[in-house]
């Protein structure tokens, strides 16, 4: 037996606007805003596991040669807090479609903000007995990829100033020399040239660090927008592809209903005088004109689906019980014709959709299940209601299909070889139909199967919050 779960998405194929060739695009940067008050409640959880080992373990920490940390961690903890929970609140405050510059205001504040406070930690770890002014790198980095190289520049440029600013003011005296080092009697220590130098040597290292990162991620914004400007145009060509396919095809509906009108009036005034061998002929003119009659209003379908843009909203109050008894109606003479019972139990149910689509998706899975069963067998359509979704299941008991079938079953014209010899009138584009209103509508449909014993077609639709509204 095998599943396969279809997670169709609402933003479809469609062309999207070209993000800003120097940087990334506003979303993304709001969506990297808001990742930045996420990592910040790490920092402050460590400053808060750092102030808790000083005052439990102070002897371990003093066998390390440091000096065990009381209030300093539980201050950064606390002003880091304090930012983080402000940062939070304006970071809510802006939609998807903020403007770019908006959203690069706001990382800008949190930079400098940040930048300050990591200027605290060096001046109270040690400036330049320590390793710590490297944690500077950590936004110079993410500078390079969020922005352009002259603004990531600016940052790095920031924090050798702040970082310069702190050295002197140390070596002058103005802001007392801190550390964290038990044994701060070494020579280099009163030494101005060599922390100078140090603190030279760290800030060399950051431009080599900046220009690197900046050249590689200004390189890969350019290769993306290539690629990007080179989907635009393949998108727009597939479009006019499929506009010329729609009005051919569209062009093809009054001929087929013209031979299958004129097959009637031949069936019905002069089948009598027909020999039986021109009999056969027109047969097979008739099955063959509904076949490509049924295959084209598919296509005019899906092509119609395609159209609509992926961001409407087009989810409104349907009731699922009135969408299941349109489709059986509509399909109750192909089962009678097969001799298939459908067992339909499903309430009267509010759920999130459009009537139409609705109806189109459940008839080509209703379809299915009574085209792919053995004559005389059993469609189930069930629903059940979850928290936030109605599941609603179409059962067969016929062919099944394989494993490895199952990935494609969704994909234009794909049938297997066992369902084109069990249904020769199949167009192939069934399936294709329900996934495109599942991307439309936001649906998650899932599939389990078994060849030779069926197939469970599950649609997750979701659930309107008001119950539906009857007159009387």
């Amino acid at each position: 037996m095998g599943t396969f779960e279809l997670i169709a998405s609402r933003e479809g194929p469609g062309i999207r606007e070209p993000s800003e060739q120097e940087g990334l695009g506003s979303a993304v940067l709001l969506h990297n805003a808001r990742w930045f008050t996420q990592v910040r409640w790490i920092v402050v959880s460590v400053f808060i596991v750092t102030g808790l080992a000083g005052n439990l373990v102070p002897g371990t920490i003093r066998s390390l040669g440091l000096i065990p940390p009381t209030r300093w961690p539980w201050i950064l903890a606390g002003a880091i807090a304090l930012a983080n929970i402000f940062f939070r609140v304006l970071v809510r405050r802006l939609k998807e479609d903020a403007p770019r510059r908006t959203v690069e205001a706001n990382i800008w504040l949190q930079i400098v903000v940040d930048m300050m406070l990591v200027t605290a930690l060096v001046h109270i770890v040690g400036s330049t007995d320590t390793f710590v002014p490297f944690t500077y790198l950590f936004h110079i980095v993410l500078a390079c990829i969020f922005f352009p190289p002259r603004y990531s520049l600016v940052v790095t440029l920031l924090a050798a100033g702040l970082y310069f600013l702190c050295v002197v003011l140390e070596l002058s005296g103005i802001w007392p020399t801190a550390g964290i080092l038990a044994d701060p009697s070494r020579a280099h220590l009163q030494d101005n040239t060599l922390s100078v130098a140090f603190a030279g040597s760290a800030v060399l290292v950051w431009l080599g660090v900046w220009y690197l990162v900046s050249t590689l991620s200004e390189a890969v914004r350019k290769r993306d927008q290539q690629l990007n400007t080179a989907n635009q145009q393949l998108i727009k060509a597939d479009q006019e592809q499929n506009r010329q396919v729609l009005r051919t095809t569209h062009d093809l509906k009054a001929p087929f209903s013209g031979i299958e009108s004129n097959i009637q009036v031949l069936r019905f005034q002069y089948w009598e005088e027909t020999p039986e061998s021109v009999r056969k002929i027109i047969a097979r003119i008739q099955v063959r004109a509904k076949t490509l009659s049924e295959r084209i209003k598919d296509i005019l379908i899906l092509g119609d689906l395609k159209s609509q843009t992926a961001h409407e909203d087009r989810s409104v109050p349907v009731d699922l019980q009135l969408v299941l008894n349109t489709v059986v109606e509509e399909l109750d003479e192909k089962a009678k014709d097969r001799r298939i019972s459908l067992d339909v139990e499903v309430p009267s149910t509010a759920v999130l959709g459009d009537m139409k689509q609705l109806t189109i998706l459940f008839s080509n899975l209703v379809a299915n299940a009574i085209f792919y069963s053995h004559e005389g067998g059993r469609v189930e359509v069930s629903a059940k209601q979850e928290a936030d979704a109605v599941h609603v299941s179409v059962s067969d008991h016929g062919i099944g299909i394989k494993d490895e079938a199952l990935p494609h079953i969704f994909d234009e014209y794909f049938r297997t070889k066992e369902a084109a010899r069990f249904n020769k009138l199949s167009t192939g584009l069934g399936l294709a139909i329900v996934k495109e209103i599942a991307r439309n509508l936001g649906l998650r449909i899932s599939v389990t199967s078994e060849q030779g014993k069926g197939t469970t077609f599950e649609v997750a639709i979701p659930k309107e919050e008001e119950p539906l509204k009857r007159g009387g």
